[in-house]
């Protein structure tokens, strides 16, 4: 004996009866107000689908599942993607741009990723694409190939060798030998010599950023760039004795030289890449929240949420929704 269940079906819209058919995933019926409010809350204020499903469900009695959240995404990142292309744009016009990676988990890839970010250094507008390694082929993508200015940056590799030209992030220098200076477990012969070495750096960065805040001055800028490097210069000589971090560390500067260490005094460009940081933080904050993507596409369709979202919020914040709906 064989039981044979036959379901029927009537659809909402036309009231047309069906049977054996597979029902399909569930249809979208939120408004659009109702879309972009979820768009913002995953996106700008970085919320998994649990805390967006149960906020909605709690304020306005609204039963939405998850798949229709993702959903709601993917339909977004279609409509937006004109929007994108024209963000990325304005951010590569730009004289300076900030760039620099996080791990992103897709799961997927067995939880590997990684969340890139591009932005302007000029204006508030930001750029973010989660993909599947921390290739050379996606800092490219992001860039592109016809950037002409300064890219601030930390020193890993895949930086090197993008177009424009590079400024080499005094940040993490900075933040190199502070920790060696104040690593407890430094031998007690080494510390004078560290010390020193901590001193006379954190002087030289301090002064770089007051000049930095003075009025440019083309021909200024270039004699301080030259002052600059002739005082790094005692700095880079290593010894024996010298603790193996400093040494790679006085290698990263004689390796850099004066072009990517001092381009922000000759094209008036930040000397740290922070901006970039404070812009990947909101994306680390999210991933405690959610652990990153399901899959590839979710995460590229997210990665145009939150670029568009982000940057609207900034740069129109008394008028948000009204400008996220014109966006496509």
């Amino acid at each position: 004996m064989t039981k044979y269940l036959v379901q029927r079906g009537v659809c909402a819209a036309c009231g047309k009866a069906t049977s054996g058919k597979a029902l399909g995933g569930q249809v979208v019926t939120l408004g659009p107000n109702s879309k972009l409010l979820i768009c913002h809350l995953i996106s700008a204020l970085g919320m998994s689908y649990t805390q967006v499903t149960q906020l909605l469900h709690s304020l306005y009695g609204l039963a939405v599942s998850d798949g229709e959240v993702a959903s709601i995404l993917q339909k977004q990142h279609e409509r937006w993607r004109q929007a994108l292309g024209q963000l990325k744009a304005d951010i590569r016009a730009a004289p300076a741009i900030h760039v620099d990676e996080t791990p992103w988990a897709i799961q997927q890839n067995d939880g590997y990723g990684y969340a890139w970010c591009l932005s302007d250094a000029s204006s508030e507008k930001v750029c973010y694409s989660l993909e599947n390694s921390r290739g050379v082929t996606h800092a490219r993508n992001l860039i592109g190939e016809q950037f002409t200015g300064v890219r601030i940056s930390d020193d890993y590799a895949v930086y090197r060798s993008l177009p424009g030209q590079q400024q080499l992030c005094w940040a993490h220098l900075y933040r190199c030998i502070r920790d060696l200076r104040y690593n407890d477990n430094l031998p007690e012969e080494q510390l004078p010599d560290v010390t020193w070495w901590y001193e006379q750096f954190a002087s030289i960065y301090q002064d770089l950023r007051q000049c930095l805040a003075k009025t440019y001055d083309p021909a200024a800028r270039t004699k301080q760039s030259n002052v600059f490097w002739q005082r790094l210069q005692p700095l880079l000589q290593t010894n024996a004795t010298e603790p193996v971090k400093l040494t790679k560390l006085k290698a990263q500067l004689t390796r850099a030289g004066q072009a990517k260490l001092f381009a922000c005094l000759i094209y008036n460009t930040p000397c740290d890449n922070n901006r970039a940081e404070r812009d990947l933080r909101q994306l680390v904050l999210k991933r405690k929240r959610s652990f990153g993507s399901q899959t590839e596409k979710g995460a590229r369709a997210l990665a145009t949420i939150l670029s568009l979202c982000t940057t609207t919020w900034r740069t129109n914040p008394t008028g948000y929704f009204k400008a996220l709906a014109t966006l496509g």
